[in-house]
């Protein structure tokens, strides 16, 4: 129930704007080649951190690890989001993609600080 009022609310705040057709000559464009190469690492860093958290098996430690695969993963889907923005594929509002930015920080420093409690 809860994913589907998510997808619900997500799919009618993309439809506040009309979509046209892919601008793929955008790429060549050094910010959006920035965001290209920041979306991949967080891809990465995602599936690194998923295979640290398989490895703890619920350990002290694997709450902070959960995190951290959380933050990547946000901070991954604010990047793609960025990315179809740039390409002109969907058009959502301005907010979406720093909203997840500020998401992706608040999870990322709170798996720090987890972290930290708990080896410290």
């Amino acid at each position: 129930m809860r994913k589907s009022l998510l997808l619900s609310v997500l799919v009618i705040l993309g439809w506040t704007n009309s979509a046209y057709a892919a601008n793929l000559a955008v790429i060549t464009q050094p910010p959006t080649i920035l965001n290209l190469v920041v979306f991949l690492l967080a891809c990465v860093s995602a599936l690194f951190c998923y295979h640290v958290l398989s490895a703890v098996k619920g350990g002290h430690l694997s709450k902070s690890w959960k995190f951290f695969v959380i933050g990547f993963g946000v901070l991954a889907a604010s990047q793609l989001v960025g990315l179809l923005q740039t390409f002109e594929v969907m058009a959502l509002p301005v907010w979406v993609s720093p909203a997840l930015m500020v998401a992706w920080i608040g999870v990322f420093f709170y798996a720090v600080m987890d972290a930290k409690r708990i080896l410290g």
